[in-house]
């Protein structure tokens, strides 16, 4: 089955029990500079492989830019 979640404001429709991790290899996502956010809340890069997405969950993915 299926469920489906919001990417950065696309929805997409996912497998359930996928996580995080596999959501980021699967839509070819960068993982190195990146912050990941469920539903408006951040979740550290050590639980993205075992963080399970939820139907209707809203991932956004932040990266992080150097300035000055």
């Amino acid at each position: 089955m299926s469920i489906t979640v919001t990417v950065n404001g696309v929805v997409q429709q996912i497998n359930q029990q996928t996580t995080l991790t596999s959501l980021q290899q699967q839509l070819d996502l960068p993982a190195v500079g990146c912050v990941f956010a469920i539903n408006d809340q951040i979740i550290p890069k050590g639980l993205w492989s075992s963080q399970v997405l939820n139907e209707g969950d809203r991932i956004s993915l932040f990266q992080a830019i150097a300035g000055g």
